[in-house]
């Protein structure tokens, strides 16, 4: 047990998943999602906790979830975006280590609760440019501020008509929102999986 969550946090000199981290997810990337920008977040040091918490920067979802985000691609592109990932999948552990640098039940799920992300059917996008520069939105990821809400008239016109450009791609394509959160997005019928335990 101490092994494998030496082996998860990178500890141990191990830098990737060897195979999918979970039953049921499928991996994320230019095969699944062609276009897709991924930045993972947690897998750096660009984060609420400071610190790397994901082994490395792959992204794993449902096959579901990734169907609808290829349906937000192509949305995006022809609008001149491209979508940029920022989160998918979490695991339990990984969830702990948020709620213990910003224990608020506002924007975190509690570590005694499931978080919408460890079922595999929720993700945390922005946008970027055709060229996958990243664009300017209402705040930065994990923000928790005014600025990260649903309500756009604190910001910039431009940016704010970025966010709801983004809003409704995924609207479209079979995703909700959280008021909190203008980067969050879940699947509608989220609550009808099963949370996903990673091995």
């Amino acid at each position: 047990m101490i092994l494998r969550a030496l082996l998860f946090f990178g500890w141990a000199g191990c830098c990737a998943w060897a195979q999918a981290p979970a039953e049921g997810l499928v991996e994320v990337g230019a095969d699944s999602i062609p276009g897709i920008v991924i930045e993972m977040r947690y897998a750096t040091e660009k984060n609420i906790t400071g610190k790397k918490i994901y082994p490395d920067e792959r992204a794993w979802l449902r096959g579901e979830t990734i169907r609808k985000l290829e349906k937000v691609v192509m949305d995006l592109r022809e609008r001149g975006y491209r979508l940029v990932l920022w989160d998918a999948w979490r695991p339990i552990s990984a969830q702990k280590a948020l709620w213990a640098a910003k224990p608020d039940g506002k924007f975190l799920t509690p570590p005694t609760r499931i978080s919408r992300h460890n079922r595999g059917t929720s993700v945390d996008v922005s946008l970027a440019d055709l060229q996958g520069k990243l664009l300017e939105m209402p705040s930065d990821h994990d923000e928790f501020s005014a600025k990260a809400d649903e309500d756009f008239s604190d910001v910039p016109k431009e940016v704010g008509w970025r966010a709801k450009i983004l809003r409704q791609a995924m609207f479209r394509a079979g995703f909700s929102g959280v008021p909190d959160e203008w980067w969050h997005y879940d699947l509608r019928d989220w609550a009808s999986y099963d949370p996903i335990q990673e091995r």
